[in-house]
């Protein structure tokens, strides 16, 4: 007989499927069903029982319209004062599993499929509506991923990197609009004319090295590697994605604060917002019990991430060796709906759109991630991917309506925009406002 996502359970496991994955993927779907049979049988209860207190006091009003009662949150990020937005609609028990549901579905078939592997958080208004892990996080030891598993983030590194300066802004170590080289000593020359501002939102026209052409003797003459190398256009003239200017960026974050980048990010982000399984810390990812191993295909392991470096070399991970998990994320994607980090000032400098993009139609970019459109008119969808060796990861910020998608993912093969874009389209046809 099949279950409601079209799987037999009394059918043995799909030849691609390990039993322990199969086990989990029914006992999943069961523990759902429970759930929904559980909420119907509480609200009809409470139907019953209202229903006689207002004939017992003679009202008859017993037909008017009633609101739904909200699901209580379930993931509240610690003495963060919440803002409380006045054109939202708090989703119904109903609701939420219009759009948990499905987004389960997709998956729990996309992993079966062999097109997906990571976790998955949605959440609306202070409210977890999906939490889940799919697929495996290492195929050798037979270890699924959870909500605790934790990723390489990619360029969603970008994020932090950028609200680093930003922080560094508010106390005054530094200014968006300085000049690069006022950070950084024996400037290379075409780096002149340059502003914190133009790294910041790609258009720099800073190129791209190959780091193995790089020295490795110091992190000067690291930066001394581009003395020759010729800016690829004018400052400010054009949008081109530079990685290794989020480097720099970790390296003027070095100098300003005085501190290794990662040692810096742990102190005024991670710390903060009590992001507990976030981290720097590459020379150890793979000894970590909740870690996913990166693989490029279904089952085929990826080059293993992480350097063995000294601290002084920690800002070359400003554009993507962070590590975290979607519950982690949740705290940050909440922190920045207040004013914990930062003033709400600094905030709109971060989300402003300075530069249209000529890879993502529709999208310009702020200070450390994308600004587009949301799918209800009007209102704004702020996002960043990211891609590194063995992983795919996502972060969509629909601040209007505050609704968050984060998905990571161990699968190199995902397309992690055409997926953020079915999940998008599967939350907006199920949401009501």
């Amino acid at each position: 007989m099949k279950d409601q996502y079209g799987i037999d359970s009394s059918s043995p496991p799909p030849q691609n499927i390990v039993p322990e994955q199969w086990a989990d993927l029914r006992m999943r779907r069961s523990r759902r069903k429970f759930q929904i049979a559980t909420i119907v049988m509480v609200t009809a209860s409470l139907l019953v029982i209202l229903a006689f207190l207002l004939t017992a006091w003679g009202i008859s009003a017993l037909a008017a319209p009633r609101e739904h009662t909200p699901v209580p949150a379930t993931h509240v990020i610690a003495n963060v004062p919440r803002p409380t937005p006045t054109t939202q609609a708090t989703p119904s028990p109903q609701t939420s599993a219009q759009i948990s549901a499905p987004v389960d579905n997709l998956l729990t078939n996309k992993a079966l499929q062999q097109q997906f592997s990571g976790s998955v958080l949605i959440a609306q208004k202070d409210q977890i509506l999906l939490s889940e892990g799919y697929g495996m996080a290492d195929w050798d030891n037979k270890i699924s991923n959870t909500p605790q598993t934790r990723f390489y983030l990619g360029s969603v590194t970008k994020e932090f990197t950028a609200m680093a300066i930003l922080i560094l802004q508010q106390r005054g170590k530094l200014n968006v609009h300085d000049p690069l080289c006022k950070y950084i000593n024996d400037c290379p020359p075409p780096w002149q004319s340059l502003t914190i501002h133009e790294l910041l939102t790609h258009s720099s026209g800073i190129p791209q090295l190959d780091d193995s052409s790089l020295s490795d003797a110091s992190p000067q003459a690291w930066i001394d590697s581009y003395d020759n190398v010729p800016l690829s256009f004018t400052p400010g003239s054009q949008f081109s994605y530079c990685s290794v200017c989020f480097q720099i960026l970790g390296y003027v974050i070095q100098q300003a604060s005085g501190e290794p980048y990662s040692a810096f990010i742990q102190q005024a982000i991670i710390d903060p917002l009590q992001m507990k399984d976030t981290a720097f810390d590459s020379q150890h990812y793979y000894s970590l019990t909740d870690h996913a191993t990166g693989y490029a295909t279904w089952q085929v392991t990826a080059v293993q991430l992480g350097w063995d470096l000294d601290l002084q070399w920690s800002f070359l991970f400003g554009s993507g060796l962070m590590y975290s998990t979607v519950g982690d994320l949740y705290l940050w994607d909440q922190a920045l709906y207040t004013n914990m980090l930062v003033s709400q000032q600094t905030l709109d400098e971060a989300f402003t759109p300075y530069d249209a993009t000529s890879e993502f139609a529709g999208s310009g970019y702020g200070y450390g991630w994308f600004i587009g459109k949301s799918p209800v008119p009007g209102h704004h969808l702020i996002w960043h991917d990211g891609r590194i060796d063995g992983f795919r990861t996502y972060i969509g910020r629909y601040t209007d309506d505050h609704i968050t998608i984060i998905f990571l993912s161990n699968l190199a093969s995902l397309d992690e925009l055409a997926l953020a874009n079915q999940i998008q389209q599967i939350v907006f046809a199920n949401y009501h406002y």
